[in-house]
C-alpha cells in the first residue's frame, strides 16, 4: 500500500467516526437542541410501541411512521424484525433511560 493510500484509509476512518450528533451532556445550544429532539424522539417512540416491549415491530412503525416502514429492512440493522432505540433514532449516542 503507498503512503498516499494508507493516509486515504486512515482519514476516512476518521471521518467515519464523527458524527454531527451532538452529546446530551455538550453545552451550548447544541446540548440543549439534542436534548430536546431526543425529548421528541422519546415521545414519538414511546407512543409508537403500543405493547410497550421497548422495541418497535413491522407493524407498529407501519402505523405510526409511513416512511420508516417503506426503510424498516435499512433501518433494521440487526435483522431481528424490530426497530431498538438505537435503530430508530439513527445511532447510539443518546441512551434511552
Amino acid at each position: 500500500m503507498t503512503f498516499f493510500a494508507a493516509l486515504l484509509t486512515i482519514a476516512a476512518t476518521a471521518a467515519a467516526e464523527t458524527t454531527m450528533v451532538p452529546t446530551l451532556d455538550q453545552e451550548g445550544r447544541r446540548g440543549d437542541i439534542a436534548r430536546l429532539a431526543k425529548e421528541k424522539a422519546m415521545a414519538k417512540f414511546d407512543g409508537a410501541d403500543t405493547n410497550k416491549d421497548g422495541k418497535l415491530s413491522r407493524e407498529e412503525v407501519a402505523k405510526a411512521f409511513p416512511y420508516m416502514s417503506q426503510n424498516f429492512d435499512k433501518l433494521d440493522t440487526d435483522k431481528d424484525g424490530f426497530l431498538s432505540w438505537e435503530e430508530y433514532v439513527g445511532h447510539n449516542r443518546w441512551p434511552k433511560k
